[in-house]
This record gives structure tokens, C-alpha cells and sequence, in this order.
């Protein structure tokens, strides 16, 4: 089997640069060792936004980049065959919090001087919006009402789907094994469970595994301890309905008290985190202490939103632990790996809004050879390790 470009992962972004490489002409295989979208793109909030990512410039860019090619892509295929909700953002902070006032004011400044849809309200606006929730009276916002939710297994199957009808190969349940080269670091294929798949660029998208999978297809152990990227565990409840009520309008941040988001889900009920519970779960993730988790998260939102069920319903939650791939300096690494020709890495937080951007970008640099100047800065040469 020959093809010009392997994708290894089918998360969504491999799923996407996977499409975005063949609606530009190439050949391409997208192989998964479970199923497409099975792995951290499961078990993600989920929220498109560029929102959140305003201390770096250039990284805010790309993820606005990445948000503006989700609302294009929503507008070709349509909102429901991606899984695109567009309920808008809203990042609440108290006036008495002094400390955490000024820095989303100074967030609202950036987002305004960036050009980002988004806008600051009051007490009045918010309870208009969200008038389940239980705001302060000092309470005020960012609301970036262009930020979607995605259900992005959805969204990363019909890309899946979109590779399969331009006629490339997507395989499931189907592992990567030894990466294939020449003495010179010339990539020519990969080995995978199917069979030699000869190409002469292979492209690693596999999230927070980049590290394992960069180790296995190379042989080179070093990868799996050394490579700039940490491993970051997220705890996420899903909550039966709240129907007839829809408690949460819109993706919701709280930072009055500790951290708190929630968005209601395609099924009607809450999805729910908080980086407090996170770091509850970073060490010990066995069912009782997900558990204990879970209902302190549960308690919260109840305290949040009074109509809410709160702890009562825990035995009829779903609690997901989510990988995610936090790259060392907190910023994409995407590109050419430094020493084989042919071998792409794309490994980033904030997948799901960065997936569009990414795959339409590493898809240039495989067809030109050269990086676009969006993707330079986020190159594996910034690290000593791959100068």
C-alpha cells in the first residue's frame, strides 16, 4: 500500500489534518489503534475558543485561526453534521476579587486589542443570560458569543468520513509499528498491524501518547522521558438531563470561589469540571477518588446553580478522566522532527480548537517543504533538545 502522506492517531487532530491533506490532492492513510475519536478527544470540555489564550500573541493568532476555520467549516458541512453548538462563552469574575478582577479586565483589553468577538457585561446582562445561575451582585463577564461547544467525536467522524469519501484509507483498530527510513533518516513508510504502508511523509498526531508513540516507531527510548510534553489528567462529570429546564445556557466559567465551568450537552444534561478537582485526581484516579471528586464537583454545582440536583444524582453521572497533552512551555509543538525527513509531530493542548488551524498548516508544509510563518514559532527547534 502507497501513499503520500500516513497519519498516525485518529483524534481530531489527525482526523483534520487528515482531510485537510486530502482535499489538497494527496493520498493518504489515517490509522487508529481504537476507534476514530475514542481517546482525549472523548473525554474533552470541548470549547472552541481563542478566548483563554491571550498572554501569547502569536498563540491567541493561531487559536482565532483555528476558530475561524471551525466557523467555516460548520458553514460548508453544517452545525449538526459536525456536532456544532453555538451557545457562546461567558468567563464570570467578582468585583471583590480584586486580583482576579484585573486580570479578566486585562483579558477583555487583549481580546479587544486582538480583534476577538467578545464583549464585557454586568450583573443585569449576565442574570438575563444564565438565569438559572446563582451570580453574586458584584458579578461581571467576557461574553465571547462566538465560542461553540463541539461534540468532537462527532466532528473528528465526519472528517473521518470526508477522508474516506475523497478516497483515502481510514484505518480503526489498527497500531503503528516501526517507522520505515533509509541510513540517510529518509522516511519511506511505517510497518502498522495491516501491513508495510510505504509513504514518504508520516505524520504523528497522537496527543498526550506523542511521547510512547514517537519511542515505539522509532526504537529511540529517549522520547518517551525527554520529550518537552507532560501529561495532565482532567476530570470531567456528565449529568443526566435537567429537562425540562436547560440550567446552562452557554460554555460557562466561574472564578468567583474556586474554578468552576459546566455547558449543557447535546443529551440535555451538564458536563462539569474544575481545575480544583483536577488536582484532586492528578495522582490517585481509582473509582473512589473519582468518586469523591465527582461529588464535590456535583456539590459545587448545585451551589452555583440552586435547581440543580447537585450530589443526589452522582450514582447517575458518567465521570471521564481526560488525558491532555500539555507541551512544556504550554504552546503547539507542530512540525518537522529535526533529523528524519518525512516525520510530522503535531502535539498541543487546546486540540479541539487548534485542529483546523494545525491540519491546515501541516499540510502545507508537507506539500511545500517549508513551514508557514503561523506555524514557525511553534516548532520542536525552540527546545535545546531539538536545536
Amino acid at each position: 500500500m502507497a501513499f503520500d502522506v500516513i497519519i498516525v492517531g485518529g483524534g481530531i487532530v489527525g482526523c483534520t489534518s487528515a482531510y485537510y491533506l486530502a482535499r489538497a490532492g494527496q493520498k493518504v492513510a489515517l490509522i487508529e489503534r481504537a476507534t476514530i475519536g475514542s481517546g482525549t478527544t472523548g473525554n474533552s470540555f470541548a470549547w472552541v475558543n481563542a478566548t483563554a489564550k491571550v498572554s501569547d500573541e502569536k498563540y491567541h493568532r493561531l487559536n482565532a485561526l483555528g476558530h475561524a476555520m471551525h466557523a467555516r467549516l460548520a458553514a460548508e458541512f453544517g452545525e449538526q453534521t459536525l456536532g456544532v453548538t453555538p451557545s457562546g462563552a461567558l468567563i464570570v469574575v467578582a468585583r471583590s476579587d480584586a486580583a482576579g478582577y484585573a486580570a479578566t479586565r486585562e483579558q477583555a483589553r487583549l481580546l479587544g486589542e486582538y480583534d476577538y468577538p467578545s464583549a464585557w457585561i454586568g450583573t443585569k446582562e449576565l442574570r438575563a443570560l444564565e438565569p438559572h445561575v446563582a451570580f453574586p451582585d458584584d458579578a461581571e463577564a467576557i461574553y465571547s458569543m462566538s465560542d461553540p461547544y463541539l461534540d468532537a467525536p462527532r466532528f473528528a467522524r465526519a472528517m473521518a468520513d470526508e477522508v474516506r469519501k475523497g478516497g483515502g484509507t481510514v484505518l480503526e483498530n489498527c497500531a503503528a509499528g516501526a517507522l520505515q527510513a533509509t541510513d540517510d533518516g529518509v522516511v519511506t513508510g511505517i510497518m502498522t498491524d495491516e501491513g508495510l504502508m510505504e509513504a514518504p511523509n508520516v505524520l504523528v498526531a497522537t496527543g498526550p501518547d506523542t511521547p510512547d508513540t514517537l519511542s515505539a516507531i522509532t526504537g529511540y527510548d529517549g522520547y518517551a522521558t525527554r520529550f518537552p510534553m507532560h501529561r495532565v489528567p482532567g476530570l470531567l462529570v456528565t449529568t443526566p438531563s435537567t429537562a425540562p429546564r436547560t440550567l446552562v445556557r452557554h460554555v460557562l466559567y466561574m472564578s468567583i470561589g474556586p474554578e468552576f465551568h459546566a455547558q449543557t450537552t447535546p443529551g440535555g444534561g451538564l458536563k462539569i469540571g474544575s481545575d480544583e478537582t483536577d488536582g484532586l485526581i492528578s495522582e490517585d484516579q481509582s473509582p473512589e477518588n473519582l468518586r469523591r471528586a465527582a461529588g464535590k464537583l456535583l456539590k459545587r454545582a448545585r451551589d452555583i446553580i440552586p435547581g440543580f440536583a447537585g450530589e443526589a444524582c452522582l450514582d447517575e453521572c458518567t465521570l471521564d478522566v481526560g488525558i491532555r497533552a500539555y507541551p512544556e512551555d504550554g504552546m503547539s509543538l507542530a512540525g518537522p522532527m529535526p533529523g528524519a525527513r518525512g516525520l510530522y509531530v503535531i502535539a498541543t493542548h487546546s486540540g479541539i480548537t487548534l485542529a483546523p488551524a494545525v491540519g491546515s498548516l501541516i499540510t502545507e508544509a508537507i506539500m511545500t517543504g517549508a513551514m508557514p510563518e503561523q506555524l514557525e514559532p511553534f516548532s520542536l527547534e525552540r527546545f535545546q533538545a531539538f536545536a
